[in-house]
């Protein structure tokens, strides 16, 4: 298999070269031009509670449901009603439009303090700043919406939203990293099925060489190794 793999280096190389092309090239293509990233911290203000481990469970949990409530039709409708970003960037139908929202916002959780990354991603800096402006208004302003009344939430907000293209240059350095390893792990993976049990497995080993046979088709690191065997072979014979 080594000795296969030294063979086609030129084709494993090449492999991972066009692998990592082509993860840049999707990358590149199917994401959108713009993001905005915004951070979040949900505190849940209870005077005189002491038990913090309940309280910690509780704010987590708190903390999930607004994440999902973030993805709803209802999240859409109270964004619709700040008058801050016109909803015409999502379709109609309910359906499609619950899919495109998925596409364009992202909500990333930090159970332990409570804290929440939102990504929107969008065709321009304006929708990106007006839909990550609407979300940050609907959280901090009605948040009771989805975690009912007298629960004593606040959502702060503690940067953003942020600006910046997309995809970042970090996400495309790593993107072609990736694919690059990606393809050659695929060729070595190939080259080992071919010499477990594709056509090279029946080639057989060097102990298995007739004095007989030519050795023109042999490469000079096989005719080296061949020599030294036998060598030792016949020192070993003369021996006994």
């Amino acid at each position: 298999m080594l000795k296969l793999a030294k063979k086609r280096l030129g084709m494993i190389m090449l492999a991972g070269l066009l692998v990592g092309a082509l993860s840049f090239v999707i990358l590149v293509f199917t994401q959108k031009n713009f993001q905005a990233n915004s951070d979040l911290l949900v505190v849940q203000n209870q005077q005189g509670f002491s038990d913090y481990y309940a309280l910690s469970k509780s704010g987590e949990y708190l903390t999930g449901v607004l994440v999902e409530s973030i993805y709803s039709e209802k999240f859409l409708e109270e964004m619709a009603n700040t008058g801050i970003v016109a909803m015409d960037f999502l379709p109609q139908n309910k359906v499609e439009r619950l899919k495109e929202w998925n596409k364009i916002i992202r909500v990333n959780k930090n159970s332990n303090v409570s804290m929440l990354n939102i990504q929107v991603f969008g065709d321009n800096q304006k929708q990106v700043m007006d839909i990550s402006n609407a979300t940050l208004t609907v959280l901090t302003t009605k948040s009771s919406l989805f975690l009912g009344q007298g629960q004593n939430i606040e959502v702060r907000i503690l940067s953003g939203p942020l600006f910046e293209k997309n995809p970042s240059v970090a996400q495309i350095f790593l993107a072609g990293i990736g694919g690059i390893v990606m393809g050659i792990l695929l060729s070595l993976i190939w080259i080992f099925y071919e010499a477990e049990f594709g056509k090279y497995k029946n080639i057989r080993t060097m102990n298995s060489l007739n004095d007989n046979e030519e050795m023109t088709d042999m490469t000079p690191e096989e005719q080296t190794e061949r020599n030294a065997m036998e060598y030792w072979n016949n020192r070993i014979n003369t021996k006994q």
